[in-house]
């Protein structure tokens, strides 16, 4: 048999991996995206979660315009629903609107803040409290980060934070909390946003132009490093050069028969959580001018409601709108109810939220179980991720993406990352001078 660059996955990190190199992917589904692709039924288009690009990357806007992926740049409009009022994103420079005294304790603890030494941050609680003071810390970056995460924040590191978690200035949160602003905080203020198809539609035209390199309905059931052949749906054999393998890393080691009890030990303590999406159409239109809600109270199940028909005009049939509800789940947290009743679930839900009227009429109603949601940084993960890593280098396999590396990567970072696996390959010089400008960029 001639040997392959063999490419596992075929989400966006994997489809940039073939587009900047010589790979063929080979994907499990029968459609290629990940979980950066768009699920099309009954005229709604609903993607798995919110999805949308706030990158100031160059590289990235260029190769967007280079795949012909015709985007939108809009405004966010977000906001927080929590201590029975709703208030604007990011919490830490809106607290207007919220009960007196919960304003006080938040702006007091930002402005009398006695937490000023970065060397004594050893979690992303303490980091919390580091950037925020007492009263906001408490009063929802705390337990919204339970609710998100399932874990306790002071078991969490501080790794993943960078630009996510914006700072305001202490006049702006005086301000944020005397009336309402409208200045938008933080790298996805403004977002862009493909204008047809879905964000899926980015992964549509990588495909296209990786045509003829791909491979779907194609699990990859075992792999032997021996013999250096991967075994596709128990029954064909792929002899490979080099494996690019963006699969969640104990899914990978899961298919390698003779990977050590070490390694195997070590993939076991890599976490994540886990995301189930509830999709619902609606016949009625302009039920908000939201693109998404955040919600810090545990009597919803959700932490996050999204409208997908604000992101386009092109995903939800006129005089419709559409709504997709996330709720995190593992670890500490559990779902309310079984799978199969979720989706009912969610919907009373909504009605209580006054999100949807009982009198709304339900035209679509679906749902995702995304069991790799996003990583969780706790302090097994940097240990555990240098023993697989390590492992997989000496077997010819180079992991990458965001279950590859097991990074917390957007969508741009994760298309960088297939872009910097097929040059390393190709002993391209360089690509550290891009991941510098889009840290640079970001910041």
């Amino acid at each position: 048999m001639s040997k392959q660059l063999i490419i596992l996955g075929g989400g966006l990190a994997g489809l940039s991996a073939c587009y900047h190199g010589d790979g063929i992917i080979y994907e499990k589904k029968d459609k290629l995206g990940g979980q950066a692709r768009s699920h099309e039924e009954s005229g709604f288009i609903f993607d798995e979660g919110i999805h949308v690009m706030h990158t100031r990357n160059k590289y990235i806007l260029n190769l967007m315009e280079e795949l012909n992926v015709d985007m939108d740049i809009r405004e966010r409009n977000a906001w927080i629903m929590s201590h029975g009022a709703m208030t604007r994103y990011p919490f830490q420079a809106n607290t207007f609107g919220l009960p007196e005294n919960i304003i006080r304790n938040c702006v007091d603890g930002f402005i009398e803040n006695d937490f000023t030494d970065r060397e004594k941050i050893d979690s992303y609680e303490d980091w919390i409290y580091y950037m925020f003071g007492k009263g906001i810390a408490e009063h929802f970056m705390i337990p919204y980060s339970q609710k998100f995460w399932g874990i306790d924040a002071k078991n969490l590191t501080t790794e993943w934070v960078n630009v996510r978690h914006p700072r305001p200035s202490t006049e702006e949160v005086i301000e944020g909390s005397l009336r309402e602003q409208k200045k938008g905080f933080g790298i996805n203020a403004i977002y862009r946003y493909p204008k047809k198809g879905g964000f899926g539609y980015i992964g549509k035209c990588f495909t296209d132009k990786c045509e003829g390199r791909i491979e779907v309905g194609m699990e990859a059931t075992s792999i032997n490093v021996k013999k250096k052949e991967i075994e596709f749906n128990h029954d064909e054999i792929v002899a490979y050069d080099t494996v690019f393998s963006s699969l969640p890393l104990p899914e990978l080691i899961k298919i390698i028969p003779d990977a050590p009890d070490e390694v195997r030990e070590a993939v076991s303590r890599l976490k994540t959580n886990s995301i189930f999406v509830v999709n619902i159409g609606v016949n009625r239109a302009n039920i908000t001018d939201k693109n998404w809600i955040y919600y810090l109270e545990k009597e919803f199940s959700f932490i996050r409601v999204s409208f997908p028909f604000n992101q386009s005009d092109n995903v939800a049939p006129l005089g419709t709108s559409s709504i997709s509800a996330e709720i995190a789940y593992g670890h500490g947290n559990s779902l309310p109810t079984s799978k199969d009743k979720m989706e009912d679930y969610v919907i009373h839900e909504l009605i209580e939220a006054n999100v949807i009227e009982a009198s709304d009429e339900i035209i679509y109603l679906d749902s995702i179980d995304i069991k790799y949601g996003y990583v969780i940084f706790d302090k097994e993960r940097k240990p555990a991720i240098k023993i697989v890593h390590e492992y997989l280098k000496t077997i010819d396999i180079a992991p990458f993406g965001r279950y590859g590396m097991w990074a917390y990567l957007w969508s741009d970072e994760a298309m960088l990352s297939g872009k910097k696996v097929a040059e390393k390959y190709s002993n391209y010089v360089g690509i550290d001078k891009v991941i510098h400008d889009r840290n640079s960029n970001s910041s």
